[in-house]
Formats: structure tokens, sequence, C-alpha cells
């Protein structure tokens, strides 16, 4: 007896339906992944700019403010022309700064800031400044002005603020 050899093998072709879903969910969930990354780093990059325009017009307002020749406590705000929607606040303090209390060393005499009164390093002060120690007559207290700008920028969903402060002594 002869058999048909084709009617015994069960040959397939192609792909069902079921197969070809999975592969398109699959293949769409990595789409959506991908273009959430790249949509994420594009507005990184756009805030990225945005904070270091904000950065170099801090730095550029703390240098007007030090080329001042004379300081003096004050307060202003404005907007900066040729960027919109950033803004400026500078606020200029004068108060009394302690050396010893910045160095960590508060409760103990001035002279210590330098270390001791047999030290090396307050032999030499007073060896070129023919004086005695300078850190007991100003016992570790100087008068500074405090510096602080805000540079206030604009975000997707309102405004952030970079702000850089420093110090200036009052006396030089």
């Amino acid at each position: 007896m002869k058999t048909n050899s084709n009617s015994r093998k069960s040959f397939r072709s192609g792909f069902n339906l079921i197969e070809v879903s999975i592969a398109l969910a699959l293949a769409g969930i990595a789409m959506t992944y991908t273009y959430m990354v790249i949509s994420n780093g594009l507005k990184q990059q756009r805030m990225a700019a945005v904070i270091s325009n904000a950065v170099h017009l801090a730095k550029i307002k703390m240098a007007q403010i030090d080329s001042v020749s004379v300081l003096q406590s004050d307060k202003t705000t404005g907007e900066i022309p040729g960027y919109p929607g950033y803004s400026f606040e500078t606020m200029i303090g004068e108060e009394d700064m302690d050396l010893l209390k910045l160095a960590g060393k508060e409760g103990q005499k001035p002279e210590d800031l330098l270390g001791g009164r047999d030290s090396e390093m307050n032999k030499l002060i007073m060896k070129r400044s023919g004086q005695a120690n300078q850190g007991s007559s100003t016992a570790g207290i100087i008068r500074v002005f405090r510096i602080k700008v805000t540079i206030k920028y604009p975000t997707g969903s309102g405004t952030e603020s970079y702000t850089a402060e420093t110090f200036k002594s009052a006396q030089y």
C-alpha cells in the first residue's frame, strides 16, 4: 500500500496571529521607551543651556560689583536685557566675620589661628610687618561685605534661581 508522504507531514508555513501581535507589542514598547529617552535628553540639554546662561550672568554681575571702588550696603533687582525671562537680585550687606568661628577654633585665642604665639608663621608676620601680633589686635573679627547675586531663569514649569555668594573685606 502506498501512502502519500505529504499527508503525514504537517508542514507549517508563516506566523500565526498571536506571534505577530506579541512581536508588534514588544516593538511598540521598545520604540516608546527609545522616544522617551531621546525626549528627556533634549529636555536636559535645553535646561543645561539655561542654567549655563544663569551661571554666566551671575559671574558678570559679580564682576560688575567687584569693579566698584567703594561698596555700600544695597539691594537691587531688575530684568536682564537680551535674556527674556531672566532677572537678577543683588544684596550687599556689611557685617562682622569672626575668623576664629570660621576656622572652627571658636573659644580659642586669635593667635591660635596662626599656630600659636611661638609659631614660625607668627614670627614671620611680626618680622615682615614690624608690628606685634596682628591677630591679637583684631581679635579675629574683620569687617566684610557679604555679596549675594541671585539669577532667576525660566523653566518649562515656572522659574528657578541660581545664587552665588562671596565676601569682600571692607577695609581693603
